[in-house]
């Protein structure tokens, strides 16, 4: 890659992540609400009023439905299911509580053993 390209990229991604920083510490202000997040599924026409709900993150097509209204109301119900806690949201819970736990015993132990 010729340096000039190299440097031009360098400045770029430097700029972003200043963006990026910018737009967090922006959104950390008290009163400042920040956008809603992006739908986790996609409603896409694929033809005679059939409508394919597609999984943002990974494209998969998870269902389809005929009729507009019919494939927003079941992309509405799959969001709802997938904010709710689940199995692997109770599994980061847990081993995070674990951790701390461990950690406080282990501070309790070490300051025990030198009184």
């Amino acid at each position: 890659m010729h340096q000039s390209i190299f440097q031009r990229r360098a400045i770029l991604e430097g700029l972003r992540e200043r963006a990026r920083q910018a737009t967090a510490d922006f959104y950390q202000k008290p009163g400042v609400m920040p956008p809603p997040l992006a739908p986790l599924i996609v409603v896409k026409p694929s033809g005679n009023n059939t409508f394919a709900l597609i999984n943002r993150a990974t494209g998969v097509v998870v269902a389809e439905r005929f009729g507009h209204n019919n494939a927003t109301a079941h992309a509405r119900e799959l969001e709802a299911k997938e904010a709710q806690f689940n199995v692997k949201q109770f599994g980061k819970f847990l081993s995070s509580w674990t951790l701390r736990f461990g950690i406080t015993l282990t501070v309790f132990a070490f300051f025990g053993s030198h009184i």
